[in-house]
C-alpha cells in the first residue's frame, strides 16, 4: 500500500466520522426544536440553550419551562436512545431527571427519582400517527418522592407517584392508570394562620392518605370513561368519582386546543371564543356520573367544629341545616326531587356513613340538552338525567 493510498483512506475515514458527527448534531438540534414546538402547542413554553448528540442520546442544556417572570429552570436533560426524524416523529426510550432541591423563604423542597419512559413525539408531516392522534405520548412517568420541610420539620411528603399509558391492539383504546402514592401533610408544623388553626381544631393536626385513577379513551368512538378517581384520607373519609362521556374524539380535542390557543393569543375575544366552546361542547353527551363519599369521622368533626363556632349543639346545627334544604331547593320547582335530597341529607347528617349522587339516564344526554334545561327548565333536570341522591346505602 502506498503512502498516497494510506492518506486517502485516512482522509476518507475522517470525512465519514466528521459527516456522522455533523449529522448527529443536526438531528439533536432538529429533535430539540420539534420538542420545543410540541411543548408550545401543549401550553408549556420551553426553551434551551444548546442541543448536542452523544451517541444515541440527545442532551439539551439550559432547559427552562414557562415564560418570564414565571420561568422554571430545569437545567440539562438527557434523552436516552433517540430515534426518528422531524418528518416521521421521534421516540425516546428514557428521560431521567436529576434530583431537585431548592430552598426559598426558609422552606426546602426536594424531588427525587423523576423519570419518563417511552416518549413519542408526533412528526411534522401529515396527521399524527400517535395513539389518539395526539402530539406526544408516553408509556410511563414516575416520581419517587417529593418533600417540603421548614425549620427541620417535614410539612409535606409524597412518595410512589406513577402514571402509565397503554394502547389496546385493534380498537386503539388508550388505558391510563395513575397512582398518586402516599401523601402526608403536617398542619401543626406549618406557620400558624386561619387554615392551620382550623384544621387542628377540627381534629386534623396531620393528614395522610393515598389516591388513584383509572381511565380509558376510545379515540374512534369518542368514549371517555373515568372509573374511578379515588382519594382516601386516613381518619377522614373516602371520595370517588366516575363518569362516562361520549363524543370526545381526536377532532374534538384538536378543536378545543385551537380555541384555547386563540383565547390565550387574544383575551379580548373571550365572548366569541366562549360561543365557539359552547358549539364544540354540543358534540359531547353524558352517559353516567357517580360521586360517592364514605365517611370515616370527617363529617362528625366538621359538625362539632361549626356547632361550637355558632354556640350550638351538633343536633341543633343538623336541624338547622336540614331545615334550610327545602328553601334552598325550592327554586327547582320539583317537590319529588326536593324531598329526596332533603331526606338523604338529613339521614347522612344524623348518622354519617355514606352519601352518593348519581346520574344514570336511559340513554346518553347531549350536553346542549343539559345546558338548555339548566337555563330554561331546571325542574326537569333530575328527570332528564335520572339524578338520584342517596345516603347510607339506601334509595
Amino acid at each position: 500500500m502506498t503512502a498516497t493510498t494510506s492518506h486517502r483512506i485516512v482522509a476518507g475515514l475522517a470525512l465519514v466520522l466528521f459527516g456522522s458527527s455533523a449529522a448527529q448534531a443536526a438531528d439533536a438540534q432538529a429533535f430539540g426544536d420539534r420538542l420545543k414546538e410540541i411543548a408550545a402547542k401543549s401550553g408549556v413554553p420551553m426553551a434551551f440553550t444548546a442541543a448536542e448528540a452523544e451517541g444515541e442520546n440527545v442532551v439539551l442544556t439550559g432547559v427552562t419551562l414557562g415564560t418570564a417572570p414565571d420561568t422554571a429552570e430545569v437545567g440539562d436533560l438527557t434523552f436516552e436512545t433517540v430515534t426518528g426524524s422531524n418528518a416521521e416523529g421521534w421516540r425516546v426510550a428514557t428521560v431521567p431527571f436529576e434530583d431537585f432541591s431548592k430552598t426559598e423563604d426558609g422552606k426546602q423542597a426536594n424531588v427525587t427519582g423523576m423519570v419518563l419512559e417511552g416518549l413519542q413525539i408526533a412528526g411534522s408531516q401529515g396527521a399524527s400517527t400517535l395513539p389518539g392522534e395526539t402530539q406526544f405520548f408516553f408509556d410511563k412517568a414516575a416520581v419517587e418522592s417529593v418533600s417540603v420541610s421548614e425549620g427541620g420539620k417535614d410539612i409535606f411528603s409524597l412518595s410512589g407517584t406513577e402514571f402509565t399509558n397503554s394502547v389496546a391492539s385493534g380498537s386503539g383504546t388508550i388505558a391510563s392508570t395513575f397512582n398518586m402514592g402516599d401523601f402526608a401533610v403536617d398542619f401543626a408544623a406549618l406557620p400558624a394562620d386561619e387554615t392551620t388553626k382550623a384544621m387542628q381544631e377540627i381534629g386534623y393536626p396531620q393528614l395522610s392518605g393515598t389516591g388513584s385513577m383509572e381511565m380509558t379513551w376510545n379515540p374512534q368512538s369518542g368514549e371517555l370513561v373515568l372509573d374511578p378517581l379515588a382519594i382516601s384520607v386516613e381518619n377522614a373519609g373516602d371520595f370517588s368519582i366516575d363518569y362516562q362521556i361520549n363524543g370526545y374524539t381526536p377532532a374534538f380535542a384538536k378543536s378545543l386546543a385551537e380555541i384555547q390557543e386563540q383565547m390565550a393569543a387574544n383575551p379580548d375575544a373571550a365572548q366569541s371564543s366562549g360561543m365557539a366552546i359552547i358549539g364544540l361542547v354540543s358534540q359531547l353527551s353524558v352517559a353516567s356520573l357517580s360521586i360517592d363519599f364514605t365517611d370515616a369521622s370527617l363529617t362528625p368533626k366538621l359538625l362539632d367544629y361549626y356547632a361550637k363556632q355558632q354556640g350550638q349543639t351538633r343536633d341543633e346545627l343538623v336541624a338547622g341545616l336540614t331545615g334550610m334544604m327545602p328553601m334552598v331547593l325550592a327554586s327547582l320547582q320539583n317537590p319529588e326531587f326536593q324531598a329526596q335530597v332533603t331526606s338523604a341529607v338529613e339521614t347522612f347528617l344524623k348518622d354519617p356513613k355514606s352519601l352518593s349522587v348519581s346520574i344514570d339516564p336511559d340513554a346518553p344526554v347531549a350536553a346542549t340538552q343539559i345546558i338548555g334545561a339548566a337555563m330554561g327548565a331546571p325542574q326537569t333536570l333530575p328527570t332528564v338525567l335520572q339524578l338520584e341522591v342517596t345516603a347510607n346505602g339506601t334509595e
